[in-house]
């Protein structure tokens, strides 16, 4: 086989394995969308979460696998257009108590806040 034929289907087999993002917004575009709102406004506006897992004090951390992609003149030339999960914690009104209040009184956390998780990297 010749040397082009190969790096064709090489780089063939690289585009078929790549993942688009689900969605056609930035990192960037998503985190103003839903930044200030409610637990339940978020799900209403990207959908439920694909993991949800109980941390802290009955918050959640809440991912979207494949979410999103990185995009605008602060990402790194290198990042741009990487396929990212979205990670979001929100806050229980009632941390620690028995009691759970609806999504719409959860708050997305000011200090873990909105972030990007490389595929490959721990959750």
């Amino acid at each position: 086989m010749s040397l082009p034929i190969v790096a064709a289907m090489l780089v063939g087999l690289i585009a078929c394995s790549s993942r688009d993002a689900r969605s056609h917004r930035s990192f960037t575009d998503v985190a103003h969308l839903i930044k200030g709102r409610s637990a339940a406004e978020v799900i209403e506006l990207l959908g439920a979460p694909d993991s949800r897992r109980r941390v802290f004090d009955g918050d959640e951390r809440w991912i979207w696998w494949n979410y999103t992609f990185l995009d605008g003149r602060d990402v790194p030339p290198e990042l741009r257009g990487k396929v990212v999960h979205l990670d979001i914690v929100v806050v229980n009104p009632e941390h620690g108590k028995a009691n759970r209040r609806p999504y719409s009184e959860w708050r997305i956390d000011e200090a873990l806040g909105i972030k990007y998780r490389l595929p490959g990297s721990e959750p």
